[in-house]
């Protein structure tokens, strides 16, 4: 074997041992799977898992930041998710949005484009996040260009969400 073909086995070896493929694998896979035996793609809504994978590996390679204070987000959610969510928190991972607003709640229809959500959702919860707490701070995948979102590692307690409102 000639120089230039040892050069490129120990290349690709290298490769394989500082990109492991299973980074494409493992809780992607099974977030994508989880969202297609969901509900919302028996209810007829299309799930697309790419984008799916795409977003969590984001999640994952983006810099967890402490909040330098106090901010008010919105959550669009279903009834019984926030049901179980005033209950138990908000888990680690979960999507908000960049800010709240004053205003009106959007329709279902304008939350799930805007924000490139799986379902209709039901209901807005308005968390406060305490200053200090970590968030990742992306631009929601699946939705209008330039939409920011929200993402904690840390679990959210119940006393955060502050109001739920039914969606019209």
């Amino acid at each position: 074997m000639g120089i230039g073909k040892w050069v490129g086995i120990l290349l690709l070896a290298s490769a394989a041992w500082l990109f492991p493929m299973q980074a494409e694998g493992g809780a992607a896979g099974k977030a994508a799977a989880r969202a297609m035996k969901s509900h919302s793609l028996k209810a007829g809504h299309k799930v697309n898992p790419e984008i799916l994978r795409r977003d969590l590996m984001r999640d994952k390679a983006t810099k967890v930041r402490a909040l330098a204070a106090e901010r008010r987000v919105f959550r669009y959610t279903t009834k019984d998710r926030a049901r179980q969510e005033l209950r138990k928190g908000i888990a680690p991972q979960s999507h908000m949005t960049s800010r709240a607003v004053r205003g009106r709640p959007l329709s279902p229809e304008m939350a799930q484009k805007k924000y490139g959500l799986p379902q209709h959702p039901q209901v807005r919860e308005t968390i406060r996040l305490p200053k200090g707490q970590p968030v990742r701070t992306n631009k929601s995948l699946g939705g209008a260009p330039g939409v920011g979102e929200i993402t904690s590692p840390k679990q959210i307690p119940p006393k955060a969400i502050e109001k739920v409102i039914p969606l019209r």
